[in-house]
């Protein structure tokens, strides 16, 4: 009797045979590994290559804050990271910045170029200018220098501001992630078309194996015959076929491979059997499924069935057998 769909998909998913099948298709995920692989390379190159922002220049200068004492003899030390910061980009010290810049320079473009930060001790100011010009980065930076030791010598606060570290300007490296970007494009494109194969095997309903046909359908299998070996099997389906029948007036055989379902009226008469002739995988499920259903419906016996073309290299793989360790004996 024909399976349902439901008691299809509830007959489990042969690993063993999924992984067989999988080896044959293996270069689908090396190509996609590879296509994979070109995408995200390609895009990396267009994104930081072909449209990549103009090159930046990076100055930093770090600045000693000495701190004046307040009406109780304590220093000032509530200046921090983002004080700074806010500070570089107002009055007075921005106001001093653009005296020793040319006069049209934009104000507020000088103000995205500057940061400030203090990283641990208070004390010590770093200051960088980021821009896309070498030459400005420089005069920004030697800029925001003279104000804010102009700032320490105006400001109570302090009792002054020098740079112990000028910074010079330099062209900002950005690292080459190309190796990554491929790597990680080959290795989506190898995952998916994992997945993709997987789905693939999961879905084809054909025949590969006698389980396969037994498990869903529970005639049984009379034998195999293999593709460029016609001698292979033929014995054991022989005596499989002479056995089923026994007690038969007539033996006849249906090819499920032809996609017109033509069963032979003979297989009505009392006494003859019906043997199944399944061309081994090539999506054939459904066709088979067809040829069963018209087979029952004419009230035709089956006998059984047989797989023609197999891989006997499959086979061979899928029922091989390992002999077992031989027990030593005690000495």
């Amino acid at each position: 009797m024909s399976m349902t769909e439901q008691e299809w998909m509830r007959e489990g998913l042969d690993i063993k045979r999924t992984v067989l099948l999988y080896r044959r298709k293996l270069w689908i995920s090396f190509l996609c590994a590879l296509a994979g692989a070109g995408l995200a390379g390609g895009f990396y190159f267009l994104v930081h290559v072909v449209f990549a922002p103009a090159r930046e220049y990076e100055a930093v200068s770090k600045l000693y804050l000495t701190f004046g004492a307040d009406d109780d003899g304590d220093a000032y030390q509530y200046y921090n990271g983002y004080t700074w910061n806010d500070l570089m980009k107002t009055e007075p010290i921005l106001d001093k910045i653009m005296e020793s810049l040319s006069p049209d320079r934009d104000r507020e473009q000088v103000k995205e170029m500057i940061t400030a930060d203090i990283l641990s001790d208070i004390r010590l100011l770093t200051i960088t200018v980021r821009s896309n010009s070498l030459q400005e980065t420089d005069e920004v930076i030697r800029a925001a220098e003279n104000a804010l030791i102009r700032f320490g010598q105006e400001m109570q606060e302090f009792e002054k501001i020098e740079v112990v570290d000028h910074g010079a300007a330099a062209l900002v490296v950005v690292e080459d992630e190309t190796l990554r970007a491929l790597a990680a494009g080959a290795a989506v494109g190898f995952l998916l078309s994992l997945l993709g194969l997987a789905l693939f095997c999961i879905m084809d309903d054909s025949v590969y194996v006698p389980s396969d046909f037994e498990k869903r359908y529970g005639y049984p299998v009379l034998g195999v015959t293999f593709a460029g070996d016609e001698e292979m099997g033929r014995e054991e389906l022989a005596a499989h076929v002479s056995r089923v029948s026994i007690g038969r007036k007539r033996i006849l055989y249906a090819e499920t491979g032809e996609r017109k379902v033509r069963l032979p009226v003979e297989c009505r008469e009392e006494g003859s059997g019906l043997i199944l002739r399944i061309p081994y995988g090539g999506g054939n499920g459904k066709l088979l499924e067809r040829w069963i259903r018209e087979a029952e419906f004419m009230d035709c016996e089956i006998l059984g069935a047989v797989i023609t073309e197999a891989d006997p290299f499959l086979y061979r793989l899928y029922f091989a057998t390992f002999p077992g360790r031989k027990k030593r004996g005690k000495s």
